[in-house]
């Protein structure tokens, strides 16, 4: 970078206290509802405390549209009580469902972070939540009660356990009336996670002549027919977004997904560009200051305008490179302090890797970025694919931690980048002693390291009802617009 108006990121903006002081490890960016709903201490409290969690959550449409349909329904109004999430990046679904779970149980840390939001007040709620990550088929005690199954669960957490304590003891699947007896009295919130992989475990498990899960889907159509018929009750779901996330229970994760087809509705927490404010909101502890934004957006898309302009085939071309500088320049504004085409690398690319963790894998990686080159004081304007600093052992961590493939391509690394022999160095001292003028810009590292993060997965393309992934690689108009700037 080469425009000494343009304040480094690192002087513009304040990290998150967790990210400034290097707590990366995967719990700090993923949340545990099973834990969070038990109380353990050991839940990060930024996820544990509800005025600390909403602090650093971004309100989406999506998320803001199921506040007001959740705590509506719990309320008495009108509108599907029966929810389901699903997104095609990860989207923060146990996010989701944890913010359900404070605003349920502390409306006031809502009303204080988000005073501007007018949102239904239900009163006093009922909330009983499923991790089917953490219940075992054995059961567990909860409260000096054992219960064995989903439905003894949840009704040892609304407080009438003695409804269903024959059905739990023997792991009988309870009728819609017993079910309904459940539901009665205050609102009532059912919150429920990773459906899928506790009826990935229990799907063989003998109960006589059926199943444990074969039982549970049945609990869980009944359930969901008589949430859909009350008047203060709201169920929601959370549900892998496609078969590539089922890991070879396709069949099942379609069977689950029809029981409750008749009255659920899908939502996506976070849709589109929203996936920058969550980012943001999540690793900076305050928004930078406005004119620094504008000024870094508008002389990056200055640049990667008059580029796009340069190589354009024809007149048409250039003109659509023109009329989209508008929107180019509100986008990396909306990334501010990352380059947009970095979060698009993890959200179009990664998202087809199976190792990548989606929201919380993006959101540790990124943290790890933030937290080196801030210690480094080595950054530019923006933090783009160019700039992550693979050289460090910590960011190399994170990054094949997300995308895998991790002894392949230590032998890439040693040689290319920086080995004693490695051969990006080398390019970028010769052209110093060349151009003297690129000193400290280093165009070889930021396009090589460019080029690495392009390397893995592909874009997601739609055939035959599904979504399958692209060859990896990135073209040359793509790799220009990830490196250059002002």
């Amino acid at each position: 970078m080469t425009n000494p108006s343009l304040l480094p990121w690192t002087q513009a903006v304040h990290l998150h206290p967790d990210v400034e002081r290097g707590d990366t490890a995967v719990a700090t960016y993923a949340i545990d509802l099973g834990a969070l709903v038990a109380g353990d201490q050991n839940v990060p409290e930024v996820y544990r405390r509800a005025d600390a969690f909403f602090a650093a959550t971004h309100l989406t449409s999506g998320l803001r549209r199921l506040l007001e349909d959740v705590l509506g329904g719990l309320a008495g109004g009108t509108g599907d009580r029966v929810l389901q999430l699903r997104s095609p990046f990860g989207g923060g679904k146990s996010h989701t469902l944890a913010a359900l779970y404070h605003a349920a149980h502390d409306r006031a840390a809502l009303a204080a972070v988000f005073p501007e939001v007018e949102l239904p007040a239900p009163g006093a709620v009922r909330v009983a939540v499923f991790d089917g990550e953490k219940f075992d088929v054995r059961g567990r005690v909860v409260g000096g009660q054992r219960v064995q199954t989903v439905w003894g669960l949840l009704a040892v957490q609304l407080g009438c356990y003695d409804l269903v304590a024959y059905h739990d003891q023997n792991r009988v699947s309870p009728g819609g009336d017993v079910i309904a007896d459940m539901l009665s009295g205050e609102p009532t919130l059912i919150l429920l996670d990773e459906v899928l992989k506790y009826l990935e475990r229990v799907s063989a498990e003998r109960v006589e002549d059926s199943t444990l899960g074969r039982l549970t889907q049945d609990f869980l159509q009944t359930l969901s027919v008589e949430v859909a018929g009350t008047k203060h009750a709201v169920l929601v779901y959370s549900l892998q977004a496609s078969v590539h996330e089922a890991f070879g229970h396709e069949a099942l994760l379609k069977m689950l997904d029809h029981l409750t087809s008749r009255v659920d509705a899908k939502r996506e927490p976070v849709v589109g560009d929203e996936i920058l404010s969550v980012l943001r909101r999540r690793l900076l502890s305050a928004l930078p200051d406005a004119s620094v934004v504008e000024a870094a957006a508008e002389a990056y898309a200055a640049e990667i305008t008059r580029s796009r302009a340069a190589h354009a085939v024809d007149e048409a071309a250039r003109r659509v490179a023109e009329d989209d500088r508008l929107a180019l320049q509100d986008r990396i504004a909306a990334a501010y302090p990352f380059h947009p085409a970095l979060i698009d690398i993890m959200t179009e690319r990664w998202a087809s890797l199976p190792d990548f963790q989606r929201t919380r894998g993006a959101l540790r990686f990124l943290a790890v970025c933030l937290h080196t080159l801030k210690r480094e004081a080595q950054a530019g304007p923006l933090l783009g694919p160019g700039d992550v600093p693979v050289a460090d052992d910590d960011v190399a961590h994170a990054f094949f931690t997300e995308v895998g493939q991790r002894e392949p391509f230590k032998a890439v690394l040693q040689r290319d980048f920086f080995g004693p022999n490695a051969r990006v160095p080398r390019i970028d001292e010769r052209l110093e002693r060349e151009h003297p003028s690129l000193s400290g810009v280093r165009p070889a590292l930021r396009i090589a390291t460019a080029i690495l993060t392009y390397s893995f997965g592909g874009l997601l393309q739609t055939g035959e009802g599904e979504e399958e992934p692209s060859a990896g690689g990135v073209t040359e108009s793509e790799l220009l617009a990830a490196v250059i700037g002002p």
